[in-house]
């Protein structure tokens, strides 16, 4: 019986971590993610190379946005993946209370 509570309370708190760290993702995306993909794979991968303006003090400027929010909804939505998982994992319920005055179908 301790072996299954043990079990159980170790689910629960892997998936209050993942919970977690999808919110940080989705949080801080744009002061960590983001200069960390930029370093990882590129400027250039992320908004295509002729959208890369280059300054003479090395800074650089993106001319083309969609792609920027492209990538911003693509790592809200691994954070969403995150969270999810994480929701999934401990098993944490979501419940929403019935309308009051409404049959529910069955």
């Amino acid at each position: 019986m301790k072996n299954k509570d043990y079990k159980t309370t170790l689910k629960f708190a892997f998936g209050l971590l993942l919970i977690l760290i999808g919110l940080l993702v989705i949080a801080f995306s744009n002061k960590i993610v983001f200069p960390g993909l930029e370093r990882l794979i590129g400027i250039e991968t992320i908004v295509g190379k002729d959208n890369v303006v280059y300054q003479p003090d090395g800074s650089n400027y993106f001319t083309n946005p969609w792609r920027m929010v492209e990538w911003v909804v693509s790592v809200v939505i691994v954070g969403i993946f995150i969270i999810s998982f994480g929701i999934w994992i401990s098993g944490i319920r979501i419940k929403f209370p019935a309308r009051k005055g409404e049959d529910i179908p069955n």
